[in-house]
């Protein structure tokens, strides 16, 4: 037997992790950087679009903004975003991140204003019922007045834009950016802004959702991005390099075969997709079929058969099946 010699010096971990959102258990983590892998017209963007418009609708998103050089050609699909301005869709060059990140920041510094004001306004409540403004401290009367309580003691309370009293949650989407100047230049700055995505505007964040055709290619998704990605989406991947890349770089606990096998199983119908989840909250949601259903990895092998078939064809009605809201 090993014997051991301890010293007093414990660790300690945060009862909560930093930058987290609250999501329902069976929800994906929040902030996340996710990749969507897919080919031309298998359904990568309609399922991102769908996954952001759920995580608004449940109140976990306040603003999504947009980078796509498409936006106009896909307007019928980017609708599906509730409350998406044309003001937070941007080209793929190398100023968009600027933008967003001065977006972030302006969103950071207006919540802590409110934060401020709505302090003040408590705090002039209980001074003008306890004190006479004689004993006011002068800076704080000046802050009163520069909030016009002095001129209007009954103004109304300070009211946060959003529908929740939270710091801003901020959603970025990246599609069809392969080729622009975002990707190939490195002023735009693109793998900077996603290593640090939830660090942005004072640890304030964003989630980051990158749409791309292929996994890894010459002038694709960085590698050190791949590795740090949370959600992976993939679609029919018949290229055995792109296949041994995904094997090498997602570290996962199950076999090729196993792998594989829930792929063929999840892209067995239109517009089917495998969903990894590299930090799910249980170890049952690591994989899905879409975004509903939970799979075994034991209860699946590889099937050269079903990778290799041709897509299914292209149906509007079916591409919604697996992305309804009730499937995500």
């Amino acid at each position: 037997m090993v014997k051991e010699k301890t010293a007093k010096i414990d660790i300690i971990p945060p009862k909560k992790g930093a930058f987290m959102i609250e999501t329902a258990p069976d929800f994906f983590k929040l902030h996340t950087l996710a990749i969507a892998s897919a080919t031309r017209g298998q359904g990568k963007t309609t399922a991102i679009v769908n996954l952001v418009r759920e995580a608004y609708d449940r109140g976990y998103y306040d603003r999504v903004l947009v980078i796509t050089p498409t936006y106009y050609s896909n307007k019928e699909l980017w609708d599906i975003l509730p409350k998406l301005d044309t003001d937070d869709v941007f080209e793929p060059d190398v100023t968009c991140l600027k933008h967003v990140k001065d977006i972030i920041n302006a969103e950071r510094a207006e919540y802590d204003l409110y934060l401020q004001q709505k302090e003040l306004y408590e705090s002039f409540h209980k001074d003008i019922k306890h004190k006479q403004v004689k004993n006011i401290n002068s800076d704080t009367l000046m802050a009163y007045h520069e909030m016009g309580l002095l001129d209007d003691p009954h103004i109304e309370a300070p009211v946060w834009k959003y529908r929740n009293e939270v710091p801003p949650r901020l959603a970025v989407i990246i599609d069809d950016a392969v080729g622009t100047d975002l990707m190939n230049k490195r002023t735009a700055g693109l793998t900077k802004f996603i290593i640090a995505h939830r660090h942005w505007g004072k640890g304030l964040g964003c989630s980051v959702f990158m749409l791309v055709q292929s996994y890894a290619c010459h002038e694709g998704v960085a590698r050190c991005i791949r590795e740090n990605t949370c959600l992976l989406m993939l679609w029919k991947v018949k290229d055995k390099n792109q296949r041994a890349k995904i094997i090498e770089e997602a570290g996962l606990d199950v076999s090729e075969e196993q792998l594989y096998g829930m792929l063929d199983h999840s892209i067995s119908e239109p517009y089917g997709f495998l969903t990894i989840d590299f930090q799910s909250k249980t170890p049952e949601q690591q994989f899905r079929k879409c975004f509903k259903t939970f799979l075994n990895p034991a209860d699946f092998h590889k099937d050269l058969m079903v990778i290799d078939a041709p897509l299914p064809s292209l149906d509007s009605s079916a591409s919604v099946h697996c992305l309804h809201k009730d499937n995500v």
